[in-house]
């Protein structure tokens, strides 16, 4: 029974810069949403309560039913950039509103301040930055010569209290998108950009940690190599993202059926490295065996509606060094014979 991936279903999930990746992005609008409509809550009660145009309460209003409604949308499958940005185009049409009808009114200049903080959700670093700039230029402008002389009511502090609170929600995130960005770095390190799966360095530090463990109580250890066939045609008749895919494709294929103390990696553009502790060669070539049946009968359907299979070739070598070369030396050669047989083979290097 052949096993159908859609292209659609592929997608490279790891990424090696500053940027959100959407995932997180809609998680921290889980929480960003309903404390922003609970602070517009905050705020129209204090606007209601005091002696200020009805205009500025039915805006924190509408600015509250808006949070709330963003924050049921996202929980389905909405781009969350496209919400971000409706978030950023109301409170810089509310600002603006708010620096036309009492360009003294300090809440509005106050939540301006939150913009940019907002930009860096959706924007590039550089692009964050101008826009930044340029608000802040605009805040400094038209409050200089004010800020010293307002005197500030008690509803007036609420609701520069409240939208503070904003802000401090807001800088919590970002904090927390750093994180989240200087973690991914670190794990590009040892991590393949496309599959996900362990690089070269990645599993050399897996291998000397695994080789010394079963060398210490006396159980095997066995290395497989795996190399797609015919690659390059597929690349040269599909494309180059096809081929992107056929790799993520095999890599889904090869995590559900190895154990989960196996390990996967990536070494080069077509050649992946399963390391399999507490395994000798004979179950590893049965293993080997099964792998490549299984791959055989996966296919990967384009967007264009052909359906792409692929077979591979698998050299495999009992673990024996402490030096991850000496062995891959050993399973490239079998893997070599593999290929020279016609492919869509399995070989062994004792």
């Amino acid at each position: 029974m052949t096993t159908v991936i859609k292209s659609a279903q592929l997608e490279s999930t790891n990424f090696a810069y500053i940027e959100l990746s959407k995932q997180t992005l809609k998680n921290q609008l889980n929480l960003l949403f309903p404390v922003s409509g609970g602070v517009c809550l905050i705020i129209a009660f204090t606007y209601f309560v005091s002696d200020i145009s009805p205009g500025f309460t039915l805006s924190a209003l509408f600015g509250a039913v808006l949070s709330y409604l963003l924050s049921v949308i996202n929980r389905y499958n909405v781009n969350p950039h496209l919400l971000i940005w409706v978030f950023i185009g109301f409170i810089t049409l509310n600002c603006g509103y708010g620096f036309y009808a009492d360009s003294t009114h300090l809440v509005s200049n106050t939540i301006a301040l939150t913009i940019p903080l907002l930009c860096f959700f959706s924007l590039r670093h550089e692009h964050a930055w101008w826009y930044s700039l340029i608000f802040g230029l605009i805040y400094i402008t038209m409050n200089a010569g004010k800020l010293s002389d307002k005197h500030l009511q008690i509803t007036e502090a609420l609701q520069n209290i409240s939208a503070y609170s904003m802000v401090l929600i807001m800088a919590y995130l970002l904090a927390q998108h750093r994180n989240e960005a200087i973690e991914r770095v670190k794990k590009t390190a040892t991590t393949d950009f496309l599959t996900n799966l362990y690089n070269r360095h990645g599993l050399e530090a897996v291998y000397r940690n695994e080789a010394s463990r079963c060398q210490r109580y006396m159980r095997d250890i066995s290395m497989l190599l795996i190399d797609i066939d015919n690659l390059k045609t597929i690349n040269d008749r599909y494309g180059l993202e096809a081929g992107d895919q056929i790799l993520m494709m095999l890599a889904k294929c090869l995590q559900q059926k190895v154990r989960k103390n196996d390990y996967i990696a990536r070494l080069d553009s077509q050649e992946f490295c399963l390391l399999l502790p507490d395994t000798d060669i004979k179950q590893a070539e049965e293993l080997a065996t099964c792998l490549k049946d299984e791959v055989a009968s996966w296919a990967l359907e384009l967007n264009s509606g052909h359906r792409v299979t692929i077979t591979v070739s698998i050299g495999l070598t009992p673990v024996e060094y402490q030096q991850f070369s000496h062995d891959y030396v050993k399973a490239d050669s079998a893997l070599q014979r593999a290929k020279n047989w016609g492919r869509n083979q399995v070989a062994v290097s004792h």
